[in-house]
């Protein structure tokens, strides 16, 4: 983990739902009950690599509400 930066992880309309330090991990549910945990590092204030993909933080969000998968703080 480094310098202290933290992903702050939204709901697709912007809410914040929680923070990760950078290297954190995050742990998202799948419907059928199957569990994944996921690096995440910090990019910038809206943006994050998470499982080694980059991300808008908000686009995470809405693929994860489509695609119904919870996710939170490991």
């Amino acid at each position: 983990m480094s310098g202290g930066r933290k992903i702050c992880m939204t709901d697709s309309v912007g809410r914040m739902l929680f923070s990760i330090p950078d290297g954190g991990v995050i742990r998202m549910l799948y419907g059928n009950g199957e569990d994944y945990f996921a690096v995440c590092h910090y990019l910038d204030e809206t943006h994050a690599e998470i499982d080694g993909v980059r991300y808008a933080v908000r686009e995470f969000a809405k693929r994860m509400e489509r695609n119904k998968i919870s996710y939170a703080p490991a």
